[in-house]
């Protein structure tokens, strides 16, 4: 079974989805997803033993245009084990903006079974003291890879939707033969 082809469609929603976890909240192991095989895989570790602050994962049937499913920061209280599925809500987007123009984005979503963070229905929500958090860990964890972050900015729910929505029409696209719209 190849996790990122193998759910059924109707899991992945802009408003609301599946999400198949891959770092645990406090892990310093950082796993990412090998496409081609469907699974996860060690990408790097912090050897300061500095944990991450929250859990991570992919959600399925979506493509960003590097080619990947969609990297989505969990707000959860709880760490979660890779490669378990959990229904979460957008919440909204985090842009790192790095040297030479690149970017990384990531989906920030609400674990719709968490009692606390499934009551956060915007990013303006989320306590402060957690993003700030969560943006020192980013920063470090793409410092680790040797990418600077020149600049963070949070974008809001409505962003988190069409940005869901843009990666799942590019998944169709890419996997299932579906003519984009463009052409």
């Amino acid at each position: 079974m190849n996790i990122w082809h193998d759910v059924q469609p109707a899991l992945i929603r802009k408003e609301e989805y599946t999400v198949f976890t891959a770092n645990s909240m406090g892990s310093t192991a950082r796993l990412s997803f090998d496409g081609a095989a469907g699974m996860l895989c060690l990408d790097h570790m912090s050897d300061s033993g500095v944990g991450a602050p929250n859990n991570t994962g992919f959600v399925p049937r979506t493509c960003t245009k590097d080619g990947l499913p969609i990297e989505t920061i969990l707000l959860c209280s709880q760490p979660l084990p890779p490669m378990t599925l959990v229904r979460c809500r957008p919440v909204g987007l985090i842009v790192l903006h790095l040297e030479k123009g690149e970017s990384r984005t990531y989906l920030l979503s609400s674990v719709c079974a968490d009692e606390f963070w499934s009551a956060c229905l915007t990013v303006d929500e989320i306590p402060a003291v957690s993003r700030k958090a969560l943006v020192r860990f980013l920063h470090y964890d793409q410092q680790l890879q040797r990418r600077p972050v020149t600049s963070t900015e949070f974008l809001g729910l409505e962003r988190a939707e069409k940005y869901i929505e843009t990666c799942e029409k590019n998944y169709l696209v890419r996997f299932c033969g579906r003519i984009s719209e463009e052409e």
